[in-house]
């Protein structure tokens, strides 16, 4: 099945991963069967698979919807309804709520995360992140959270944080610090294969 993964967490938050495995053809034949819209036109083959994939996601969950994007590029969908949406070479995964914002980050672990560590992790935190897992999480966790507020004007080490964590538990806390807004929101993870998967519940 390309649905990998659909779940409903205790806030109704919707949960949404499709594991890319389909060739290109097969993906806009599935495309066509649901929307007469045009298919995204760019050089990369795997970005044109991955929007696919997204829309074919939301469509096993939601049918007759299309997702629109905000002037910052934040997406939602036709009906009102809030979504985040994150893809990673062959993953790709959705997070939808009818009614609060959303935020979900999947990436793979690969070691090109230890060139930008510094750029979302402060001293504290990179004292405490022992492992390419926990770093891989903390930048998953934090692009999450940056989705969520869905603004531009965010620094990852000043606005962003997590508490509470431990790769013991699959839940940790996540907070946003703005001049006029600070929240903090329940986040839970898992491993999948060799992917990170951060979502706000």
């Amino acid at each position: 099945m390309p649905v990998f993964q659909q779940k409903t967490s205790s806030t109704q938050t919707i949960i949404g991963i499709w594991h890319i495995t389909e060739s290109l053809n097969l993906l806009e034949e599935l495309f066509r069967e649901i929307s007469d819209k045009p298919i995204i036109e760019t050089k990369s083959e795997a970005r044109v698979k991955q929007w696919i994939a997204t829309r074919l996601l939301v469509n096993s969950i939601i049918k007759d919807v299309e997702i629109k994007y905000n002037s910052l590029g934040k997406p939602t969908l036709s009906n009102g309804w809030n979504i985040s949406i994150s893809h990673s070479v062959d993953f790709v995964a959705i997070s939808i709520h009818q009614t609060q914002h959303c935020g979900i980050d999947i990436e793979k672990i690969s070691s090109k995360v230890e060139r930008i560590k510094h750029k979302f992790l402060s001293e504290p935190d990179l004292q405490k992140v022992k492992s390419l897992n926990e770093l891989t999480l903390f930048w998953s966790a934090k692009e999450a959270l940056y989705k969520h507020y869905g603004k531009k004007e965010v620094l990852f080490i000043e606005n962003l944080f997590i508490e509470n964590f431990s790769l013991s538990s699959n839940s940790f806390t996540g907070i946003i610090k703005m001049p006029d807004f600070e929240t903090e929101l329940k986040m839970e993870w898992e491993k999948i294969n060799d992917y990170i998967l951060v979502y706000i519940v």
